[in-house]
């Protein structure tokens, strides 16, 4: 099993290599023209890796590699794509910057891909759920590309190992992993979204969701009565009081975020003060704020979730 290092351990070891880039300026402030893409190291079998070059043909990128298929993710319409070479197989067409592309072998191979120098796509909203995604910025912590915040919109994340010919897993919140610390160029990765509306910028990571506008659907649900008087998740700690109307555990948005739940004309503004085995979009409701919205024997109701305001 690999071995875990927090932040701060990654930086003691001086993995100065991997991160110096990081740690300088933005990517956003950088000219184009310092956006190199390093030659991917490819094996025989399968791969998993983003085109960083600029839109081409994907008959010509991937026309040096001893490609048996090619599989690229659409993300708008959660579908995969196909291409083959030599075969009328092609419903990827041109590979776009930031594509990331599952590939098939026949041997070990180095991907070199042209350097772009050109505007950065428009980032592209992630949906809730998983998504397969492509980094072409520069070598970047995990923690700064996705968020280190456990109940942000980023669930969890998964790259491909070509060397160890392995999945590793950044859960945000928990100490990176030695073998996926850091993103760099040409990778690609599967992302796991709490929330739609996120978006991904290939070159510089997650763009949260402008929370104080989203209206999602979702459920609701009240506390077991035999948890009145119980020590709540989120700073500071409260006591759960039955009666307090204000009272909501979720695991979709952060401690403090104020929402507001709606069920047809009557509705009910809550706080996440507390979390659990919660599903997406799914609020467990004090007694007292539920029975604002519904009868405690309907049990689960299903409701319309404003967001007011994200935590202070």
């Amino acid at each position: 099993m690999s071995r875990q290092f927090s932040r701060r351990a990654i930086l003691r070891a001086g993995a100065v290599c991997a991160l110096g880039a990081a740690l300088g300026p933005r990517l956003a402030s950088l000219p184009a023209a310092a956006r190199e893409t390093d030659a991917i190291s490819l094996a025989a079998g399968w791969n998993s890796a983003a085109w960083c070059g600029p839109d081409t043909p994907i008959g010509e990128a991937v026309g040096s590699l001893p490609l048996i298929a090619a599989f690229g993710w659409n993300v708008p319409e959660q579908r995969w794509l196909g291409y083959a070479p030599d075969t009328p197989i092609n419903s990827i067409g041109t590979l776009r910057h930031g594509q990331p592309l599952r590939m098939r072998l026949a041997s070990d191979a180095v991907w070199r891909q042209p350097s772009y120098r050109g505007p950065l796509p428009e980032p592209i909203e992630l949906p809730a759920g998983w998504s397969y995604i492509g980094w072409s910025g520069l070598h970047e912590p995990v923690w700064t590309a996705f968020g280190e915040d456990p109940f942000g919109p980023v669930a969890e994340v998964w790259r491909w190992n070509t060397e160890y010919q392995q999945w590793y897993s950044y859960v945000p919140g928990d100490s990176a992993q030695q073998l996926f610390a850091v993103l760099h160029p040409g990778n690609a990765v599967w992302v796991k979204m709490r929330v739609a509306s996120a978006r991904w910028n290939p070159a510089g990571g997650i763009v949260p969701a402008d929370l104080a506008s989203r209206v999602v659907a979702g459920e609701i649900t009240y506390y077991h009565p035999s948890l009145a008087g119980g020590v709540m998740y989120c700073p500071p700690h409260n006591r759960y009081d039955p009666q307090d109307v204000t009272v909501g555990a979720a695991v979709t948005w952060p401690c403090g975020t104020r929402l507001r739940i709606w069920r047809d004309e009557r509705y009910v503004d809550v706080i996440v003060q507390d979390t659990g085995l919660l599903g997406h979009n799914h609020v467990d409701l004090s007694e007292a704020a539920f029975q604002r919205l519904a009868l405690l024997p309907e049990g689960r109701v299903s409701v319309l979730i404003e967001v007011l305001a994200g935590p202070d």
